[in-house]
């Protein structure tokens, strides 16, 4: 019998899924852009997608057995969703303020928002979207009350302000991951003030680490997880910096894959949550080590984690509703809860089934989207300024040839 909280039903999930990416519909994914960036880190943004649905596949079935949505006992599977998302922080920073220091030129910040809304908020208000007409088919709604109405506008808002539901029923359909998004505003919105750094050789590593440090010492001291989301994001940009003066780790990219490798395994057998200073330093270690060219001996540059990594957005934004598309079927949500084994077959379907949802959702939405947000964005150059595009990319200085063209995702 398996248990629900056995590690390695986690591990043969994903290996079950990865093969799917390697069929021909897969190779529709992408985005036809001029944004360079390191295949490596494309290669993570699936699994690291993929950890934060393991995460909450092991609460949903706490959820549907006692209709309370908590964090799971487990360690690791606490972890999953905890580093999945330390991950996506410190991605985010590292792109974005890697733009700046490359950027030749004055940045066209309205230009860079208004492609970031586009790139995030076409899927974003499909996935509210659906949720709050179920909320309108499934639950009472008081349509009397200007609440109500408040609410559906701000949760369309592109996820600046997040996800508030309508009723009770709308509070785990998108398996609460929209709380990520408005940190990730935040950061975006505070590019035109920390740009102002990034010119000064200095600086642009001072005022990065100078956050980090302070990040540390509220957060040690008990201090909000804003702290911690604060120094995820100073960690990236610190790898940034690092890597825009070739300040990177130089030995054989198989040692770096251990090292790497190593530090995330010491995060999950040693620690219970990711949100503390010890394992967000070495989550941004584990990074800057990819960034200087570990890459899992071959697996973060993989074709098929490249093009997951592609849809990940999808992933982490649909699971939610993968997870109410098949246990709403009665049938199959009997068999599920009937052992664990059943259970642990199911989410293996429904990780399939989220795999396909976030394909289509990329080609039908996302790909559009970007591609409007693109057109628009140039209509917004201004004499002064300019966007960024792989012309003005500077080449850092990498290990490997391992750079390819992909648009932004956080």
């Amino acid at each position: 019998m398996i248990g629900l909280y056995d590690l390695w039903p986690a591990f043969v999930v994903v290996g079950l899924v990865w093969p799917f990416a390697g069929i021909p519909l897969f190779q529709r994914v992408g985005f036809e852009t001029n944004s360079a960036r390191i295949r490596t880190i494309d290669g993570m943004r699936g699994y690291l997608a993929l950890a934060v649905a393991l995460h909450h596949s092991v609460i949903y079935h706490e959820f549907l057995t006692t209709g309370v949505w908590k964090y799971p006992p487990s360690a690791f599977y606490g972890l999953l969703g905890q580093v999945g998302v330390s991950f996506f922080f410190v991605i985010s920073a590292y792109l974005f303020w890697g733009k700046l220091l490359s950027a030749k030129s004055s940045v066209n910040f309205p230009a860079l928002l208004l492609k970031r809304a586009f790139r995030i908020g076409p899927l974003y208000i499909v996935a509210i979207g659906a949720v709050m007409v179920l909320e309108v088919i499934n639950a009472p709604i008081d349509y009397s009350a200007f609440a109500t109405y408040e609410r559906a506008f701000f949760n369309l808002l592109f996820g600046v302000f997040g996800y508030v539901p309508l009723s009770s029923f709308g509070v785990y359909t998108l398996a609460g991951v929209t709380w990520t998004l408005p940190y990730e505003w935040l950061f975006y919105f505070s590019l035109p003030i920390v740009a102002i750094f990034s010119r000064h050789l200095v600086a642009r590593l001072g005022m990065p680490v100078a956050l980090l440090g302070f990040s540390i010492l509220m957060s040690a001291g008990g201090g909000s997880l804003a702290y911690c989301y604060l120094g995820l994001f100073a960690g990236g940009m610190v790898c940034a910096t690092l890597e825009a003066n070739a300040l990177l780790v130089k030995v054989h990219r198989h040692a770096l894959s251990a090292i790497a490798l190593a530090l995330l395994v010491y995060v999950f057998v040693t620690y219970e949550i990711a949100y503390a200073p010890v394992p967000m330093l070495l989550c941004i270690g584990s990074f800057f080590l990819i960034v200087s060219g570990a890459d899992f001996f071959g697996l973060l540059t993989a074709s098929r984690s490249v093009r997951l990594g592609e849809i990940s957005y999808g992933i982490y934004l649909l699971q939610g509703l993968a997870f109410v598309a098949v246990f709403s079927i009665s049938p199959v949500r009997d068999f599920a809860l009937a052992n664990t084994s059943q259970y642990w077959l199911v989410i293996l379907m429904t990780m399939v089934l989220l795999v396909f949802m976030a394909l289509v959702a990329h080609v039908v939405v996302e790909k559009p989207g970007v591609s409007l947000g693109n057109s628009l964005a140039a209509g917004l150059l201004l004499p002064t300024g300019e966007t960024i595009g792989a012309s003005e990319v500077r080449p850092w200085r990498m290990p490997r040839n391992v750079t390819r063209q992909f648009a932004d995702r956080s």
